[in-house]
């Protein structure tokens, strides 16, 4: 095989999210399990429904499988990552007694269905094909157990990830009257949204309003989507169908501990902080922007330590295990456990720190979208 071929595949496939599915099986072959990332469905109108397994041929589970002519395909649950490092090998200790470590039962096959699996599929085998280095087995599905777990674990770019609704589940009908739907980029909230929320629900008490928190990318998705109305955001979007309208000019500023040195400044350019440890915030839009931030001045930042959560970030900041860099001044000076913290000015061009509104385009606004977007216009004014 052409090796630059392979080797893209192999990477672009990392690319592709895949649940993580435990295959078990049990029977005069013997007891084993395998993580895969490979099954899906066949189909569901034969006479049984029918799935398929992918299973690399030097596996020992393969010939029990074969031999045992069962399994269960055991789709795990986000808080189920161990599993899946227990049954690809990754813990070596355990290796002896795997289903040992992890509660379990007896599906209606035989096979062991994995206790808090999003859902386990036991299966008779049907047919086995050999393609290169893997062994498709297809089977029919006899019982189906489902749990109230319902964000499955998920493996893509080489990392577990969780499966997570971008937009709340919203059973009621949309559309009404009275209702509007707002997302926020989620640093937003804690400082500004309350007060900026508590005046529009004063200038319209009958409004039905619906808040979204979200990474700058799922709002845009979920503006293109119709899921929300407007979003209030940092920098701007390219979509011919969406506006984006300035409500503030960037004022980035960097949090040091309050006895950093840094924090006697009163101003830092990034050349000051690029070989300094960051606490970055790790978000996709905001991995970009602080990317871009640094390439326009041919530097480069060094990153320490990252977290999902700006609370987290706040507080290694105020330990002082680095610094973070924020698009606009904050109003809160302290880390979550009261540490105190210093936000000094970033001299540079950060057009990425933007407060924007995105909204559909003016022709298909609605009156409570314009009369949201003024209520904004007028509260970062006196911000």
């Amino acid at each position: 095989m052409d090796a630059d071929l392979r080797s893209r595949f192999i990477e672009g496939m990392s690319r592709v999210a895949s649940a993580v599915t435990v295959v078990t099986t049990d029977g005069d072959a013997g007891r084993f399990g395998v993580t895969v990332s490979s099954m899906t469905s066949v189909s569901a109108d034969t006479a049984k429904p029918s799935l398929l397994i992918s299973v690399h041929h030097l596996s020992p589970a393969c010939e029990a499988l074969r031999r045992n002519q069962r399994f269960c395909a055991n789709v795990l649950g986000g808080n189920q990552s161990f599993v899946s490092d227990l049954f690809s090998g990754r813990l070596k200790h355990l290796n002896e007694d795997r289903f040992g470590a992890i509660k379990w039962h007896r599906g209606a096959t035989g096979a062991p269905v994995v206790d808090g699996a999003v859902v386990s599929l036991d299966c008779v085998l049907k047919t086995a094909l050999m393609w290169g280095t893997h062994i498709i087995f297809v089977g029919e599905v006899e019982q189906i157990e489902l749990s109230t777990q319902r964000s499955p674990l998920v493996y893509a770019n080489r990392g577990y990830r969780r499966a997570v609704p971008i937009a709340p589940e919203d059973h009621q009908a949309q559309g009404a009257d009275n209702q509007l739907r707002v997302g926020f980029f989620i640093t937003l909230g804690p400082e500004l949204v309350p007060a900026l929320i508590a005046d529009f629900a004063n200038m319209e008490p009958s409004v039905d309003l619906r808040l979204l928190e979200a990474d700058h990318d799922d709002l845009v998705e979920q503006m293109r989507a119709g899921s929300i109305e407007t979003a209030i955001t940092f920098g701007s979007v390219e979509d011919p169908g969406l506006s984006a309208e300035l409500l503030c000019a960037p004022d980035p500023h960097i949090l040091v501990a309050g006895d950093h040195p840094l924090a006697r400044k009163s101003r830092l350019s990034l050349a000051d902080i690029a070989d300094q440890p960051m606490i970055l915030l790790d978000h996709p839009s905001v991995r970009r922007a602080n990317a871009a931030l640094f390439e326009r001045h041919g530097l480069k930042s060094t990153i320490r330590l990252q977290s999902p959560a700006f609370a987290m970030v706040r507080g290694m900041v105020a330990q002082g295990l680095g610094y973070s860099i924020v698009p606009q001044k904050p109003h809160t000076k302290t880390g979550p456990d009261g540490k105190p913290i210093v936000a000094v000015s970033l001299d540079a061009d950060f057009p990425e720190a933007a407060i924007m509104a995105l909204t559909k385009n003016s022709d298909q606004r609605g009156p409570l979208v314009e009369a949201f977007l003024e209520k904004c216009r007028t509260h970062f004014m006196r911000k």
